[in-house]
C-alpha cells in the first residue's frame, strides 16, 4: 500500500497517489480535530434551533394568554 504514494516535498503531511496522481493529506491529527470543530459547530446550530423554538412558543403562548385574559 505505501509503494502506491510519493512523498510530496516539503509537506511532510503529503503524498502524492501514483494512479491519479491526486494529492492526500496524512495529519490524522488535524483531521480529526477539523471533524470535532465541525460536530461543535453543528451541536451549536441545534441548541440555537431549539433555543428559537423555544421562544416562538413562548411568544404564542403569551399571545394566547393575552387573548384569553382581554375577552373577559
Amino acid at each position: 500500500m505505501q509503494e502506491d504514494y510519493l512523498k510530496v516535498r516539503g509537506h511532510p503531511h503529503l503524498v502524492r497517489e501514483k494512479k491519479s496522481h491526486g494529492i492526500l493529506n496524512t495529519d490524522l491529527k488535524s483531521l480529526n480535530k477539523y471533524r470535532e470543530e465541525r460536530e461543535e459547530k453543528l451541536r451549536l446550530a441545534q441548541v440555537v434551533e431549539e433555543n428559537n423554538n423555544i421562544k416562538n412558543e413562548l411568544a404564542e403562548i403569551k399571545s394566547l394568554l393575552q387573548a384569553l385574559l382581554g375577552q373577559k
